[in-house]
């Protein structure tokens, strides 16, 4: 296990913060406590330069700007192993945004490596076992044992290295430019507006496959969930499991001895909230119909009797340029953009390139077999 060290105070970090203010590249990442708490907060943040790691606990510091300016500073490169997730709880948290970064799950992916996680990749290049036992801990107790903490230090201690060797390959494979592209949009990611999406409980899995009067069922479920999970500040499925609600929504227990038998709802669960449980399902099965929610309806389309045939001619000219050029699909196009250029018909690399979502890299190197597709 790397050494470390432990940085739990304003001034400790101000210190370090000024100590690699010079340095060229650093890496990063982070533990939270969405797995166990409601109240999503980051619980530790991982530091490492190419010879030394440091723990740095939020949960001890108020004051975190030193870590968001050298985050800031355009002369460091910040690798992060998967960076989307990171760097959307770094503006959460405190509003940081990195200007540069360098994301070897995102590197793996353009290198078309057979895993993408960061154990793979570590035992692959380097040999190295990555212990995966605390994956799910919850980063928010206090203290936080020996054996959490060198884990935690495993994960950028070798990150640097890492970052070498792909940044390598992507120059020799002349793919460099396709990482930095993706690098580039990755850290404007978390400062995008987010359209209000679909409400949660249409999210869960097998949400849609039930009928709208159980659908209004899972809806007044869930909203008790919801409210519970976060008075109580704990994950909202450790309430009560997706799958126990979905359960209870296609066929409703009439009373609370019925819920008693089915499975997944334990005794402390049954004697603080079995009655509060029966009174929502009441509550949403004496709706009116007109009440009940229904799913969104698809958008419609035009019709377009070869748009099939189109899109089936961009799929084969994708799958013979991943065999050609050793390539996974999301990296020549994805399904979604496929389905953009097939219906949209693009007549030249211009207008290939104008449609959302497509990067300057697909369009340069496989734009003109798309649009010949067409």
């Amino acid at each position: 296990m790397p050494p470390y060290t432990l940085i739990h105070s304003d001034a400790d970090l101000a210190a370090l913060m000024k100590r690699l203010r010079n340095e060229p590249v650093l890496a990063l990442d982070t533990e939270a406590s969405s797995f166990h708490r409601y109240h999503e907060r980051l619980c530790l943040l991982q530091l490492s330069s190419r010879n030394t790691t440091w723990l740095i606990d939020p949960l001890t510091i108020t004051d975190m700007t030193p870590l968001g300016a050298a985050l800031a500073d355009p002369a460091i490169e910040w690798v992060i192993h998967d960076a989307d997730y990171d760097l959307r709880m770094l503006k959460k948290m405190w509003g940081f945004r990195a200007t540069r970064v360098f994301d070897t799950m995102v590197s793996a992916e353009v290198l078309n490596e057979p895993e993408l996680g960061l154990a793979a990749s570590l035992k692959k290049h380097f040999g190295l076992q990555l212990d995966k036992k605390f994956q799910k801990a919850d980063w928010s107790k206090r203290p936080l044992p020996p054996e959490m903490l060198a884990y935690a230090a495993m994960d950028t201690a070798h990150l640097i290295a890492l970052r070498d060797v792909l940044k390598a390959e992507l120059e020799r494979k002349g793919r460099w430019s396709w990482a930095e592209e993706e690098f580039e949009l990755l850290v404007d990611v978390p400062f995008e507006a987010v359209e209000n999406g679909e409400p949660g409980f249409l999210r869960m899995k097998g949400a849609k496959a039930l009928k709208p009067r159980q659908l209004a069922v899972l809806r007044e479920l869930f909203a008790w969930r919801d409210a519970l999970a976060a008075k109580i500040d704990r994950a909202p499925f450790m309430v009560l499991g997706n799958d126990v609600m979905i359960e209870l929504s296609k066929d409703p227990p009439a009373d609370v001895k019925a819920l008693a038998a089915r499975k997944g709802v334990g005794e402390a669960m049954l004697t603080r909230h079995g009655a509060t449980i029966i009174q929502r399902i009441e509550r949403a099965l004496d709706l009116p119909k007109e009440e009940w929610p229904r799913l969104p309806r698809a958008k419609r389309w035009e019709r377009d009797d070869d748009f099939e045939d189109r899109l089936k001619r961009l799929k084969q000219e994708r799958d013979r340029l991943m065999r050609d050029r050793d390539l996974r699909p999301g990296i020549i196009c994805s399904n979604h953009l496929l389905s953009d250029i097939a219906r949209l018909l693009p007549g030249d690399r211009e207008a290939l390139g104008a449609i959302e979502g497509m990067r300057r890299y697909q369009v340069r190197e496989f734009g003109d077999q798309l649009l010949k597709a067409l």
